[in-house]
């Protein structure tokens, strides 16, 4: 099998495409807004410990707090809230005895509410929630990886020759310093003495680094300690002797990776090779086509049958259709074909994707248990090269194989509404696509539950006396922040809309012109709204679309003003026949309020 690592870098994004036998099956792509997070080490503080969940809560400086489960407590826990709590940070300053440490308290005895900790991101967010992190601290190079607060060497499991695994083993203890532990990876098999003392000391001097930080005592939430972007993660994880090339279009980016290569492997480094064509390096090698699939709901199979592949709210659905196919063929064989050939294209598009979490493909129905086990290895090899930790449960009686796959960020899919890096929630197109349209309607609802919870947690923090201020006013910008990506929603949702069909209020608005701002039916409408904020705290105002389009103009919107003035929660929905001067206010189900003007 041929294997290659293809890089595209442009102004503002990073393509990256894993490919194998010519056809890509990872793709990356990184920017500004999207930039990875795994590995990077936080000085957090706890902001909620709930036993009952056996997690908390800690804030890191992220949009969401993240998840501290309590399974992800590491058993050096108490040695590292003493370092945190020495006046300079070494961690030869702390005597950590050999072998696996235990500690008798309840996790919930040892973490307290705003207090500060060091984690590390594990998972990064993917939806509404946050970060997931870890007390395991790691750092990881090359061939070895540094865990600090720690007192052992361990050799990868993928290493099986057990004289090698012997050798590296005393290669690396004589090799650690005090204080830190080291992992053996598996690239290191073979690798002598100096490589793996040049990975340490690369190491140690990352580490050195964090304790110069904490040594500054900053406040919380900081970030400590960024790990590498995606491009040179990738290198340094996947590249090896399986890969026939590195190609890369850009000359800083080739020169990097070169000297990196040189460093840790020489004898590799003629494989990475600087792209000078004129085309774009994703279509030069063929893989562009392949990386646009990766964004369509319907994907083709060579036989003629087809794949729709789509996400639901809580797993992603693979139908598999025959389509077109099985000329000549018996039922039975063009069913057990398709499967085949879907579950070969299966595999190799959930890869593409980064798909994560529980996935269900619904195949033909087959009858022979033969041709049923047949389909489920067929699944099974082609997740074999998956990094990602991967299984898959034998085909039902209906035909079904479920699939859960290590979900370590959002989908590409996700984040990314092309193969060209254009971000999933931009507009565009010259006409409304009903998928679009759902997806806005799901973001809208999505956004409706956290600003509910947001305002229970206010009102919760409110009733506890030793809430600080500053806690309640921070939460209530988080809603005001909700509330403003609320309505951009729904603008989006109405303008996406209005793009299916001509519509006569856009005349109306456009005679309507610049000079008819209507301030004194915001007036009214605010009146309103006090008189009766006790009765209704949810409410719908329907406006004539040139209203509408002056109440959202504004920084925060009127309607983020008056939830936040008043705590009622007003949706505003475009109407032709409602006259400019006036508004008409109905409940959630569409009735008119009777004291509706």
């Amino acid at each position: 099998m041929s294997k290659e690592i293809v890089f595209n870098v442009g102004k503002e994004q990073t393509r990256i495409a894993i490919v194998e036998d010519g056809k890509p099956v990872e793709l990356y792509i990184e920017n500004a807004e999207h930039k990875r997070t795994i590995g990077n080490l936080y000085l957090g503080q706890i902001r909620k410990v709930m036993p009952s969940i056996q997690a908390a809560f800690v804030d890191i400086g992220q949009e969401q707090d993240a998840f501290l489960h309590f399974s992800d407590l590491s058993d050096n826990l108490p040695y590292l809230l003493d370092f945190l709590g020495l006046e300079k940070p070494k961690v030869e300053a702390i005597d950590v005895p050999t072998g696996k440490k235990d500690w008798d308290k309840r996790p919930s005895d040892i973490l307290n509410r705003r207090q500060t900790i060091l984690v590390q991101v594990t998972k990064e967010p993917i939806s509404n929630k946050g970060s997931r992190i870890s007390t395991d601290i790691s750092l990881a190079g090359r061939f070895l990886v540094l865990v600090p607060l720690q007192n052992y060497v361990a050799v990868s499991r993928k290493i099986t020759d057990d004289e090698e695994r012997r050798r590296l083993e005393s290669l690396a203890s004589s090799l650690v310093p005090d204080g830190v532990g080291v992992i053996v990876r598996t690239v290191a098999q073979d690798r002598d003495a100096k490589s793996l003392d040049k990975d340490m000391k690369l190491l140690m001097e990352r580490w050195r680094r964090v304790e110069k930080r904490l040594k500054d005592k900053p406040s919380p939430p900081e970030l400590v300690h960024e790990d590498v972007d995606m491009a040179s993660s990738i290198v340094r994880d996947e590249f090896s002797e399986e890969y026939d090339r590195i190609l890369v279009d850009h000359e800083g980016l080739h020169s990097s990776i070169q000297s990196y290569v040189r460093a840790v492997g020489p004898q590799l480094v003629d494989r990475v090779e600087l792209y000078k064509g004129n085309q774009p390096v994703f279509e030069s090698v063929g893989i562009q086509h392949g990386a646009d699939r990766a964004f369509k709901d319907r994907v083709e199979l060579p036989s003629g049958g087809y794949l729709f592949i789509e996400k639901t709210e809580a797993m992603h659905v693979v139908d598999v259709n025959s389509g077109r196919s099985g000329k000549g063929k018996s039922q039975a064989e063009n069913s057990l074909n398709v499967n085949l050939e879907a579950a070969r294209v299966i595999a190799r598009q959930i890869r593409l994707r980064d798909l994560g979490g529980i996935i269900v493909v619904d195949f033909i129905d087959l009858r022979g248990e033969k041709d049923k086990k047949k389909v489920y290895d067929e699944v099974k090899k082609g997740f074999e090269e998956d990094r990602a930790v991967t299984k898959v449960l034998p085909m039902s009686d209906f035909g079904l194989v479920e699939i859960t796959r290590q979900r370590l960020r959002p989908s590409i899919t996700t984040t990314f509404s092309s193969a060209n890096g254009t971000p999933s929630d931009d507009g565009g197109g010259d006409g409304a696509d009903p998928k679009e349209l759902r997806q806005a309607e799901r973001k809208i609802q999505s956004l409706e539950k956290e600003v509910k919870k947001r305002e229970r947690e206010v009102k919760r923090l409110k009733e506890e006396d030793d809430t600080p201020d500053e806690e309640v006013t921070a939460l209530r910008q988080k809603i005001q922040a909700l509330e403003d990506k609320l309505e951009a929603a729904r603008a989006q949702q109405v303008a996406e809309s209005a793009e299916s069909r001509p519509s006569p209020a856009e005349e109306s608005t456009a005679s309507a012109g610049d000079d008819a701002v209507p301030e004194d039916l915001v007036e009214d409408i605010e009146q309103w709204l006090v008189a009766h904020s006790d009765a209704h705290r949810a409410v719908t105002l329907q406006v004539h679309p040139f209203v509408a389009a002056f109440l959202r103009r504004p920084v925060p919107t009127y309607t983020t003003r008056w939830f936040m003035d008043h705590l009622v929660r007003v949706h505003v929905e475009e109407d032709a026949e409602v006259p400019p001067h006036t508004f008409r206010a109905t409940d959630k189900s569409g009735d008119p309020l009777p004291e509706s003007p």
